[in-house]
């Protein structure tokens, strides 16, 4: 792929049925690179070009990156669609985890709704799996046959298969019980820092990952999603808001959503992901405030139906 300009606005940086929570107001950014995909199920970026580095964050399957650089084996990347800096969350990925060759639509996509959607080989539920696709990754399709969808994978001349019961062809009503059914799918999942899938996920990641899946883009990390939404103080708060934890609004290092009752879910290392309590004497001592991000509404996603009407 030849290198070109890529000019970032705060409105550019969603794709198909996402809008964009949280940028800072005005910022752009303009950076020289190639536009690649994530080519494997999950991708982790480090801080460096090593993987002992620190894990800051992970792509997931057909994720848009930004390749600034290369260094050995590892390139230096942006990944648009996590906010971190105007133009993305930086970082350093495995060159051989991204692929340059895109089918020539990506504009008609499904959302995996599981935790893990299989991939098959063929339109069949004994046939060999092809890949496997997280919770929030969106596959290009071209085609249902019965109850399956053909998907596109990235590097790859042969399709693959996923059942509709598996994707979302339509943005889930973002509303608060909604964001809990969702987030709830990832129960148990051990806590890994900077992690995105229910192999390991970090407080942010999972916040981040439930209101993507319902068409909500916040920052990757928890100090950045305080700033976004509409601030709730803790007798105002309803199943859904975001919960934020910390020694100061200036230092935010945990975040969960609210459950009601006092409750609220978060990924930790003590238990993965589960619920906690309000007050709790380390939440009760660092609470400082929730925000509400879930509107009312409903999108479909561009060239989607609901296979339910076909």
């Amino acid at each position: 792929m030849t290198e070109k300009l890529v000019h970032l606005g705060v409105q550019a940086l969603g794709c198909a049925c996402l809008t964009v929570l949280g940028c800072l107001p005005g910022a752009t950014a303009e950076v020289r690179a190639r536009e690649a995909r994530v080519a494997v199920s999950v991708a982790s970026v480090f801080a460096s070009p090593t993987d002992q580095a620190e894990r800051v964050t992970q792509g997931l399957l057909w994720e848009r990156v930004l390749v600034l650089g290369q260094k050995g084996p590892w390139s230096r990347v942006l990944l648009p669609d996590q906010y971190r800096t105007p133009a993305g969350y930086p970082g350093w990925m495995l060159s051989r985890h991204l692929s340059l060759d895109t089918p020539a639509r990506l504009d008609q996509v499904v959302v995996v709704g599981v935790a893990r959607a299989v991939v098959r080989v063929q339109p069949r539920p004994d046939s060999p799996v092809l890949s496997v696709a997280w919770l929030s990754s969106r596959l290009p399709w071209d085609r249902l046959e019965g109850e399956w969808f053909r998907v596109a994978l990235p590097g790859r001349k042969e399709p693959g298969w996923v059942h509709e019961s598996e994707v979302l062809t339509r943005c889930r009503p973002p509303h608060g019980a909604d964001l809990l059914e969702t987030a709830w799918r990832l129960k148990q999942t051990p806590y890994l820092w900077g992690g995105m899938t229910p192999l390991g996920i970090d407080c942010s990641g999972l916040v981040y990952t439930a209101c993507k899946v319902h068409g909500r883009l916040l920052p990757r990390d928890a100090d950045q999603q305080f700033q976004v939404g509409t601030p709730v103080e803790e007798a105002d708060l309803r199943p859904g808001d975001l919960v934020f934890f910390g020694p100061d609004s200036d230092h935010i290092d945990h975040v969960g959503l609210y459950l009601g009752e006092g409750l609220f879910l978060d990924a930790s290392g003590r238990k993965g992901v589960d619920q906690s309590r309000l007050d709790d004497f380390k939440a009760r001592k660092t609470f400082l405030g929730g925000r509400r991000v879930f509107c009312e509404g409903e999108q479909e996603l561009p060239g989607g139906q609901d296979p339910a009407a076909r």
